[in-house]
């Protein structure tokens, strides 16, 4: 059964749909569709301005010519979310062909629906994937079964910005490379400047809030950097009574103990402010930061602080996109020629030039075709050089439901530490392994 559940696409917001939200998207999805019986794919993209923009154009060069199969593009139809509009679509078998701005985290759920089909079916796939994929993310997006039900097509690896003026005023030369560090440096940093007993000044602000989706920019994040790139579950399994999740628990903890992260929510930005150190975003945060700060403000971008025994790249989470082919398609084969040109070398070009977005592609730092724009945007280079070191999320129908626990023992340990760290992650490790063991029976149930 298809959970109703949803992600935005930069994976700021999520909830839960309520039945009458679920019918009036559903509605507003089937009033949005092209009637007719002309032979065309329908594909959607994101609503935003640029990837609207991106999609015009390859849907217009695609158009010129006549041997192919004409596309019809708009954006996802407005909702509470775009998850919520494809939901709507997938119950009343009004999807798109092709949908460009797909959450890996909801796939196994569209799997399961049998809303998507195999993309296993297409003799040239891997030779595709292969030949624009890092060899390091293959895996994370094949399905159980062993089959492709998505094409990774973009991501925004989640990095650490930091305030290259107030470290540089607070005396510090080096950027934290370790919890150790972070921790050596917190001091000259957290300070009460107007006298209120009260720091004016923080390390990081991890949201305290407790919904789910918060913990892909804190807890998750710091897993994926401190495991070298793991993620919670190995052959179905729970991994997370590890001693790394241990020591990202404590990191966060010791902090907020301490004072060095705020227990508030502020309707300002703090960062741009000035009373920031460090903040964890996406290659998002350069143009909003470009647009919206001062001009003495200065700032940088570096990878995130691991624990001291830490070997090798240091990885993070890669907030992936992707694209798939929905089951009412009646012309699978065209709608994958599309793909194809879609994330060709050229129009991953496009993608970069138009949207500032970067596609899961390799090499390209050394690829000529893609120097004059990392020439031209150095900060964008940063992030390109992570994209073979990040990691997306698990194949789990209760992925949603798995956040939730780990939410809710975060908030207890860490920001209230109303348990101890140990108690937490024994707690979130049986949860988790309760949820996937449902997961799993259900499966064998199925194939019998």
């Amino acid at each position: 059964m298809l959970a109703c559940k949803y992600h935005t696409p930069t994976g700021h917001h999520a909830g839960w749909l309520s039945f009458s939200g679920l019918l009036m998207a559903m509605l507003f999805t089937l009033s949005c569709q092209v009637a007719g019986d002309e032979d065309y794919l329908t594909y959607w993209c994101a609503t935003n301005t640029f990837e609207i923009e991106f999609a015009r154009q390859i849907v217009i060069e695609w158009n010129q010519d006549t041997t192919h199969l004409p596309v019809r593009f708009q954006p996802v139809p407005s909702g509470q979310s775009s998850e919520e509009v494809i939901l709507a679509a997938i119950v009343g078998k009004t999807t798109p062909d092709i949908y460009s701005n797909v959450w890996p985290g909801v796939i196994e759920q569209y799997r399961e629906a049998g809303a998507v089909i195999s993309l296993s079916r297409f003799a040239d796939l891997d030779s595709m994937l292969t030949s624009r994929l890092p060899p390091s993310l293959m895996e994370g997006f094949r399905s159980p079964d062993r089959r492709f039900y998505q094409v990774p097509w973009k991501g925004n690896p989640l990095m650490l910005f930091y305030n290259a003026g107030l470290l540089e005023e607070a005396g510090i030369k080096q950027i934290p490379k370790t919890y150790e560090d972070f921790f050596l440096l917190a001091p000259k940093i957290v300070v009460d400047l107007n006298g209120d007993q009260h720091p004016d000044r923080w390390m990081m602000d991890p949201n305290i809030l407790a919904e789910w989706w918060q913990r892909f920019f804190d807890f998750y994040t710091f897993s994926i950097a401190a495991t070298g790139g793991k993620t919670l579950i190995s052959n179905g399994r729970a991994q997370l009574d590890r001693a790394e999740t241990y020591e990202v628990m404590s990191f966060f903890r010791d902090n907020y103990m301490a004072g060095y992260f705020p227990r508030s929510i502020f309707q300002e930005d703090i960062f741009l402010k000035g009373q920031l150190a460090f903040h964890v975003s996406g290659p998002w945060m350069v143009s909003y930061i470009n647009k919206y700060k001062s001009p003495e403000f200065r700032y940088g971008i570096t990878k995130l602080p691991v624990p001291r025994h830490v070997q090798g790249p240091v990885h993070t989470y890669g907030d992936p996109k992707s694209i798939v082919i929905f089951s009412t398609t009646r012309h699978p084969r065209e709608a994958w020629e599309f793909i194809k040109f879609m994330t060709s070398r050229a129009n991953d070009r496009r993608l970069l030039a138009v949207t500032s977005q970067l596609p899961l592609r390799k090499d390209m730092i050394s690829d000529p075709l893609f120097r004059d724009f990392f020439s031209n945007n150095p900060q964008l280079r940063f992030f390109a050089e992570q994209i073979p070191y990040v990691a997306g999320t698990d194949h789990t129908i209760y992925l949603q439901e798995i956040f939730d626990i780990i939410s809710q023992e975060f908030d207890a340990a860490c920001i209230h530490q109303a348990k101890p760290v140990e108690e937490a992650v024994a707690d979130m490790q049986i949860r988790v392994a309760t949820l996937l063991e449902r997961e799993a029976l259900d499966e064998k149930t199925k194939g019998r």
